[in-house]
Parts: C-alpha cells; structure tokens; sequence
C-alpha cells in the first residue's frame, strides 16, 4: 500500500486508475476502483468491498471511535494491516478554506490501481 497526503484548496478528487470524478463541492460518489472511503468528520468506514470490510471487523472488534487504547485510531490501524497490498493507494486529503473561520475536513480514499472494468462483470 502506498500512503499519499494531500492538502488541498479545492474539493476536486479524480480516481487515478478510472479518470472517474470521486469528490467535489457539490457531490461524492465512489469510483468503481474505491475499495473504502473513510471521512475522519463522520468517524466511520464506507466500505466497497466486502474483503476489506471483513477485516476490518477482526481488527476493531469495538464500534469505530476517534481513539484506540494504543493511541492509534481506527484507520491507523486499519492502514498498518493492509501495508503488504503493492496495488493499493491510499489518498490521505485534506481540505480547507473559510466558512465563519478557518475549517479543515479530511478523508481517506483507498484506489485499487490494479481495477480492471472485467472485474466486476
């Protein structure tokens, strides 16, 4: 797996193995190569495959929440497990601007770079 930081002005995200537009202002919808999506706002894994939603049930037995006992929290420890997956990209954004103040959200977005369109047929 490989762990990309963005820090970023703007709300446009493509998939790098689709060109499919994933996030904007206006809207979010999961490319076909999104394994899971992971907006650190609502504290809970939207997940797009059944492999990675499985395993992450055996590593956080408990409801997702902000902080594990070791410090690290749930995604932390979710990325850490699927370290050893060469294909996978992990987009780590953030955004920010002004509202009434500074506001900052962040999410992590998890692309297959190996996703054939075969694959799902």
């Amino acid at each position: 797996m490989h762990h990309v930081q963005l820090y970023l002005n703007h709300d446009n995200f493509y998939c790098l193995a689709t060109g499919f537009h994933i996030l904007s202002a206006e809207h979010y919808e999961a490319s076909p190569a999104t394994l899971f999506v992971y907006p650190e706002d609502a504290g809970e894994f939207e997940w797009y495959s059944r492999e990675f939603e499985k395993l992450e049930a055996t590593i956080n037995t408990e409801d997702v929440v902000d902080e594990c006992e070791d410090g690290l929290s749930n995604v932390e420890k979710f990325l850490a497990a699927i370290k050893d997956k060469p294909n996978l990209v992990v987009f780590t954004i953030t955004t920010s601007g002004i509202a009434c103040g500074p506001v900052s959200s962040t999410v992590h977005i998890c692309i297959n770079m190996d996703y054939c369109k075969e694959e799902e047929e």
